[in-house]
């Protein structure tokens, strides 16, 4: 099961997030047009939904796994300094 985990819950970067974004625009994009047009020239609402719904599952095969593609640019985070010294101070509060 961990296996599973470990492929399904993969990471991208913020790159890779605006990469998958206009992918998935492109993709659904010209499979709208092209469900479009094939519905238009054979006349059938039948076909316009199959283009439309592989359009889809190829957007969906194209951009939820986390392809090495999305991966490229990782952030390098500053490193952990060691945390000040906490000083504790008594403080009487006179009325």
């Amino acid at each position: 099961m961990d296996q599973i985990q470990s492929v399904i819950d993969g990471f991208i970067d913020f790159e890779g997030q605006s990469l998958a974004e206009t992918l998935t625009t492109a993709i659904l994009v010209l499979t709208g047009i092209a469900a479009f047009g094939a519905g238009w020239v054979l006349s059938d609402l039948k076909y316009t939904v199959y283009v439309g719904l592989s359009g889809t599952v190829l957007a969906f095969l194209a951009v939820v796994p986390p392809w090495p593609i999305y991966t490229r640019n990782p952030l390098t985070w500053v490193a952990i300094a060691a945390p000040p010294e906490v000083v504790m101070v008594d403080v009487k509060k006179e009325m």
